[in-house]
């Protein structure tokens, strides 16, 4: 395993007058944490489909077009499993977080560059990688969720939780729209949101303990 990856440092106790009120806090903090991170991830996932009617202008085939798209499920289901048990064995805070930013730095290249959009396979293995860093969103958010509630409050806070993929999800759009009034090209589809994405990593490493 990656030596990022290791769990965090056993920490000293806190005087028990000061366990009450840290707890809430930190438990209240590592739920904003998860919320907005995994919210974050749906922000760089399918990019890739609000970009398909301006590469067709380009030449591309549709058909290949929704092949590239489909290696972000086929990474994304296999990636799940597999770095869901990496998970287990890692930092929550640093797995969800590196997992957040590298899907960004993916869907920075296709932005900023003309080189990731040139031939099908090139833009397939791209979208491949990132599908395969956005299998490591739910398996830290989920590990995160046992370890701070307990089992009889898990389906309410777990229903809260999974609102992230609606409030992520919505904002694609509207996040589309501002990124092309402020640019004024169509790759800000993925440039404008992968910046975001950013900031919302930077929210998971100050808030999850």
């Amino acid at each position: 395993m990656l030596n990022i990856f290791k769990p965090a440092r056993h920490r000293a106790s806190l005087p028990e007058n000061q366990v009450d009120d840290a707890y809430k806090r930190y438990r209240l903090q590592v739920f904003l944490g998860i919320f907005i991170g995994y919210a974050g991830y749906y922000l760089v996932r399918k990019n890739f489909s609000l970009a398909i009617p301006y590469l067709q202008k380009q030449g591309f085939d549709k058909g290949d077009l929704g092949l590239v798209l489909a290696a972000v499920s086929i990474a994304y289901g296999l990636s799940k499993f597999v770095m869901g048990t990496v998970s287990d064995r890692s930092n929550p805070r640093i797995f969800l977080t590196v997992g957040l930013l590298l899907s960004a730095v993916i869907n920075i290249f296709f932005g900023a560059t003309s080189i990731a959009m040139s031939s099908i396979p090139l833009m397939f293995c791209l979208m491949f990688l990132n599908g395969w860093f956005q299998g490591m969103g739910w398996p830290a958010c989920g590990r995160t969720m046992v370890h701070w509630f307990s089992v009889h409050e898990r389906g309410t806070k777990m229903s809260v939780w999974n609102v992230a993929h609606n409030v992520g999800g919505g904002l694609i759009g509207p996040l589309a729209i501002a990124g092309m009034s402020i640019f004024a090209a169509w790759q800000s589809h993925f440039l404008f949101s992968s910046l975001n994405c950013c900031c919302g990593g930077d929210f998971c490493i100050f808030c999850l303990a």
